[in-house]
């Protein structure tokens, strides 16, 4: 489906369900609402659920700002679009931090918030470096330099390595960019620390985003105790579905 928004349109795909409170999931930069397709296949259908394409990802436009108060603007008008008065948010990386800014920037709209991976500080350090890359090695050689490191855990299937690339690696250099300077630019600390709902926090046993210390601080940030998905790396929903979709799931029986 397509939902037109402020500044472009944004391609959303939907699993009808029951009456329980909606899910919207939120992918993380350079991905695409498709890294939830295993999860959702885990999933009951007690509950509709949602999975949108960020603005600057797969179906949805290029065009306008990639900065946080954009694309926040831009899920509160999917769940609007969807006719959901209240949903829970599940985000990965960089989308559980924009699962946050919605949640502490509407309270009641967010039952709860689920995330994976996510750090809250800024990273601007990283930027040139990263930056820097992209410019000598183009798109493609970016993301197949990045992914055995810092995507997947070691020994991840080959097919889901190929996939996340070929995806990441759909975009411009220019759009690619963008992305990344929205992305370490980022600083969800003020809002982890208005958020009001029952946040649970998960990373992969071999993430090395966002690894164990950086993990524990968006912990501390919350008031919460981390999870850890054992054998998968920063995209535990496609490399550990099973594991993923049990853990959301938990979140809601607390709500």
């Amino acid at each position: 489906m397509i939902v037109t928004v402020p500044g472009g349109r944004l391609a959303v795909v939907v699993r009808e369900g029951g009456a329980a409170t909606p899910v919207l999931f939120l992918h993380g930069l350079n991905s695409s609402a498709d890294v939830w397709t295993a999860v959702f296949e885990r999933l009951p259908r007690e509950r509709a659920l949602a999975a949108m394409d960020l603005r600057g990802h797969g179906g949805s436009t290029r065009e306008g700002s990639f900065e946080v108060e954009r694309q926040t603007a831009d899920v509160l008008a999917v769940v609007n679009w969807l006719g959901w008065p209240r949903a829970h948010l599940v985000g990965s990386s960089y989308g559980g931090g924009l699962a946050l800014a919605v949640a502490a920037a509407h309270p009641g709209r967010a039952a709860t918030v689920t995330l994976f991976g996510t750090a809250l500080d800024p990273a601007p350090g990283t930027l040139e470096p990263a930056l820097n890359l992209l410019a000598r090695i183009g798109v493609a050689g970016f993301f197949a330099a990045i992914a055995p490191e810092w995507t997947f855990a070691p020994g991840a299937d080959p097919g889901l390595v190929a996939e996340a690339n070929r995806v990441a690696a759909a975009n411009s250099p220019a759009t690619v960019a963008r992305l990344l300077e929205a992305g370490f630019t980022a600083d969800f600390r003020p809002a982890a620390a208005e958020v009001n709902c029952p946040v649970l926090l998960a990373r992969g046993e071999h993430d090395r985003t966002c690894p164990h210390e950086v993990a524990a601080k968006t912990a501390a940030a919350l008031g919460i105790e981390p999870h850890t998905v054992a054998g998968a790396g920063h995209l535990p929903m496609a490399e550990a579905p099973d594991l993923t979709a049990a853990l959301i799931a938990s979140s809601w029986r607390r709500r």
